[in-house]
């Protein structure tokens, strides 16, 4: 019990990984990052311990690798980081009555409910960039029924995510399937209102299914009229912008023992995007991960609470108890101090996130074209090119760091 007060995580100690990823190094980043989990992982087994940041090494390697370019070998990890989450999410009663005398970094770290969610987003967006329709719409798909599960449990803070809807409709419109591209537009309406990029979409898909009624209401709604009455699917470069970085968890000034999240300082909140030399617009934030991570764990105060407080009172009596059992108060008292020493705050959490999410569709001509996105008030990013033939809709993924 002693040895494991000491217990510091590994991954937030891992100082070259935040020095590779701050300096956009991305590939030695997720070459790090996979030689430590699999080094950490061996040790693991030799000793037949837990791997207790096991997943946090999982979501920054496949982060990387996506940021990097490497999707199907992101969209591997992520796999990996999806079977520890949902294929074992447990905590055994033994390690959760651990911590009542030790503190939460003994434990497993199983992740915070909104990274839970983003695990099957990005495996959306991997699929997206490389042009796997199918298997970008299954992962849509199972971002509500995560969500599901999480409500099950609980989580008030989730109803459904705006960015994979949002995600899943352009998928369904590119193939034609205009039912459930409206039927995803408007859902992203509804858990986005202030995504004004969706009303074109609306009243696109909703000509197209011969609902005059909705076309009315959307053009009143958005003020839109006869700059948003085209009929045809789009060629289009959909440009997915990862913006910033999530925030940071730290300890909370009025209960040191307990984690709360905040942002990290960055000034750079929009971009411009820029196809063949002509700027074609900003993307508008379509999922606000700091905002959301911050509400998950405040929600979650009151049961933190409450288990450092009985935290307390067991730790009080094992301290007693020794000194009855030794007769010896020094010893009580020592043990007192060792055990309120490792009641910590656990700072483990999913690092090297974006700020949010955003997105902007650009209608463009069939052929080759070159993308540049320039975030307002930092250096601008690395150009892509893409192919895209006629009725396309192709992804491209840009993520600045400051």
């Amino acid at each position: 019990m002693l040895l494991a007060t000491g217990c510091v995580s590994a991954r937030v100690l891992d100082g070259e990984a935040e020095s590779l990823f701050g300096a956009r190094d991305f590939n030695k980043a997720a070459e790090h990052l996979g030689t430590r989990y699999k080094e950490l992982r061996a040790q693991a087994d030799s000793s037949h311990g837990d791997f207790e940041d096991e997943l946090l090494y999982l979501l920054d390697w496949a982060i990387c690798l996506n940021h990097a370019g490497q999707f199907e070998a992101s969209n591997g990890v992520f796999a990996l980081a999806e079977k520890h989450v949902w294929g074992n999410d447990y905590t055994s009663l033994g390690e959760e009555a651990g911590t009542l005398l030790t503190g939460e970094n003994t434990k497993v770290y199983r992740g915070e409910d909104f990274e839970k969610i983003l695990i099957n987003v990005y495996k959306a967006i991997n699929f997206a960039v490389l042009g796997k329709v199918e298997e970008a719409l299954v992962e849509a798909r199972l971002v509500d029924r995560r969500l599901g599960e999480l409500k099950r449990d609980g989580a008030s803070s989730y109803k459904q995510n705006g960015f994979a809807r949002y995600v899943s409709g352009v998928l369904y419109e590119s193939q034609s399937e205009w039912n459930d591209a409206y039927i995803d537009y408007r859902k992203t309406h509804e858990i986005v209102p202030e995504f004004g990029a969706v009303g074109p979409d609306l009243i696109r898909i909703a000509m197209r299914l011969g609902m005059r009624d909705h076309v009315e209401r959307w053009e009143q709604e958005f003020g839109l009229k006869r700059e948003a009455r085209t009929r045809s699917t789009p060629t289009e470069i959909v440009v997915i912008y990862q913006n910033g970085r999530g925030p940071k968890k730290v300890p909370r000034p009025d209960f040191y023992s307990l984690p709360r999240f905040v942002p990290n300082s960055d000034s750079v909140r929009q971009a411009e995007v820029v196809v063949d030399g002509v700027s074609r617009g900003m993307p508008a934030v379509l999922h606000d991960i700091e905002a959301t991570a911050i509400l998950n764990l405040d929600e979650r105060i009151a049961g933190m609470i409450a288990k450092r407080i009985a935290g307390r009172v067991v730790k009080e009596v094992a301290a007693q108890e020794i000194e009855r059992r030794t007769n010896n108060a020094a010893l009580g008292a020592l043990t007192r101090l060792v055990l309120i020493a490792s009641d910590q705050a656990d700072l483990r959490s999913w690092s090297f996130l974006p700020r949010d999410l955003q997105i902007l569709r650009v209608p463009v001509t069939p052929g080759t074209h070159e993308v540049r996105v320039r975030p307002v008030g930092a250096s601008e990013l690395p150009a892509q090119s893409v192919e895209v033939r006629a009725g396309e809709s192709r992804f491209l993924s840009f993520r600045y760091v400051p």
